[in-house]
């Protein structure tokens, strides 16, 4: 039978006294080593600018998550600096790419599959990956909530994918949980991806589970709730207006796509004072109300939060199908459909903090910016890697596939990788309540899950066809 159920081989770390690196992990290393130099201290944005601003401080908000400035602040306190955080970022994200791919392999090669061998396919997908028709490598080296994001799912991932097999099944249990709590302590959705792994934790346990099932399937959410809380109490983490500010989009998008409900809503129309501008806005495109002709409405709008909130309300009770299909329009212009918007960031925006990058590697940036550049805006290859359309229906295919196939030759490995591929699926959908602007790097953590898991099944699957493979491979 193509799927029989089988014992997926250890990793070779496990398998020994230690682990000792072997070629493809420091070719891994060096490769990591590579792009670290080329962008050091890091490629950093606004918002980037603005978590390192906290960092220094030692003030923070949660208008981002505040993890990520609290860690890059103890950094600071323990003598190091953004570079070297930023080396463990891009080590760790190259190492979570083969160590989800390995897993995949291993889930669905099975004896066909040598340890050797599983290493040399993972570090080649990693490779491939590291080409500039992916902007992988500039996302291993921007200090940026996406990229967290981007690392800490492929090793819930490839954690995920080990609770049943390893040795250390405890610790491995354990790993999923503080693994899955920090991505949720990253970005505001990602909690969303706590059931998920609580529900892989839970199935992943021999019946009969019963009360041990249920609390190892809370844990994720607990550790995160118990994480969130001592955070913001240890470093008095001011409340900010997330919330405010979703609710003000979902207004300003009702009345620019529904002028008769507008009027329906007098104090939100009351504020709409650039009916041009207001014309062109849909959901998913932040820039007109916050940054351009109408950004004084939705400060005011803000200002007020009861009135804003019983505003909202209003607007759910009166035109809930209207609002849905903002919520709509907005998740799909997330998807790359139209254009591929915001592929990578490729410098360190102006700041007051003398952040720059070395000089003298500017032409390498130069030449890995321009390529990139080049994919996405070229009416083909953009589909390879910029548009979350196409990889968000293979996740979906995947999810129905494995599932499937896991019941139909029973094999609880296959069930096993259908769990796990609903983590960048629910992912990808935790956009639909809440999209703010078109950038492709929101959803790029869940592509990147499932273009790794596509290449590992891809050669998993084809080996499994193969002959087995022999004590020498």
């Amino acid at each position: 039978m193509l799927f029989a159920q089988t014992s997926p081989t250890l990793p070779r770390a496990t398998a020994g006294r230690g682990w000792r690196p072997s070629w493809p992990d420091l070719i891994t290393i060096v490769a990591a080593l590579a792009i670290w130099g080329t962008f050091h201290p890091a490629l950093m944005s606004p918002d980037s600018i603005a978590q390192y601003g906290q960092a220094l401080a030692g003030s923070y908000d949660d208008w981002h998550p505040p993890l990520m400035a609290i860690v890059l602040h103890l950094v600071f306190v323990a003598g190091g600096g953004l570079g070297s955080l930023m080396l463990v970022q891009c080590v760790a994200g190259v190492f979570g790419i083969r160590s989800l791919t390995e897993n995949v392999m291993r889930l669905l090669g099975g004896a066909t599959l040598a340890p050797r061998r599983v290493e040399w396919l993972s570090l080649l997908v990693l490779l491939a990956l590291l080409l500039p028709l992916s902007p992988l490598s500039f996302y291993l080296m921007t200090f940026w909530k996406d990229a967290w994001t981007m690392v800490l799912m492929l090793w819930l991932g490839a954690l995920l994918l080990r609770i049943e097999t390893a040795r250390a099944s405890g610790a491995t249990r354990a790993g999923v949980v503080v693994t899955a709590a920090a991505l949720a302590m990253v970005r505001h959705n990602s909690v969303l991806i706590l059931p998920v792994a609580g529900l892989a934790l839970w199935g992943a346990l021999p019946p009969p589970r019963r009360w041990r099932g249920v609390a190892l399937a809370l844990a994720p959410a607990v550790v995160y709730s118990l994480g969130t809380f001592t955070l913001g109490r240890a470093f008095a983490v001011r409340k900010s207006q997330v919330t405010s500010t979703v609710m003000v989009l979902d207004l300003v998008a009702l009345c620019a796509s529904d002028p008769p409900a507008c009027r329906a809503l007098p104090w939100t129309e009351s504020h709409t004072r650039d009916r041009p501008a207001l014309a062109n806005y849909r959901l998913g495109d932040t820039d007109i109300p916050f940054w351009k002709a109408i950004q004084p409405v939705a400060t005011a709008m803000q200002a007020d939060r009861d009135r804003l909130r019983a505003e909202y309300r209003e607007a759910w009770r009166r035109f809930p199908g209207e609002l849905v299909a903002c919520k709509i329009v907005g998740f799909v212009s997330l998807l790359g459909l139209e254009k591929t918007h915001y592929f990578f960031q490729g410098s360190i925006t102006e700041n007051p903090y003398h952040l720059a990058l070395d000089g003298r590697l500017a032409p390498i940036r130069n030449r890995l910016e321009r390529a990139a550049d080049g994919v996405a805006d070229h009416p083909l290859l953009r589909w390879v890697s910029g548009v979350h359309a196409i990889w968000l229906l293979v996740n979906a295919i995947g999810v129905a596939g494995f599932l499937a196939l896991g019941r139909i030759h029973r094999n609880s490995s296959l069930t096993r990788l259908g769990v796990v591929l609903l983590v960048p699926l629910v992912y990808y959908s935790s956009y639909l309540p809440v999209s703010t602007v078109r950038d492709f790097r929101f959803m790029y953590p869940a592509t990147l899950f499932v273009q790794c898991v596509t290449a590992a099944s891809l050669v998993g699957a084809w080996r499994r066809t193969a002959r087995p493979a022999t004590p020498a491979e």
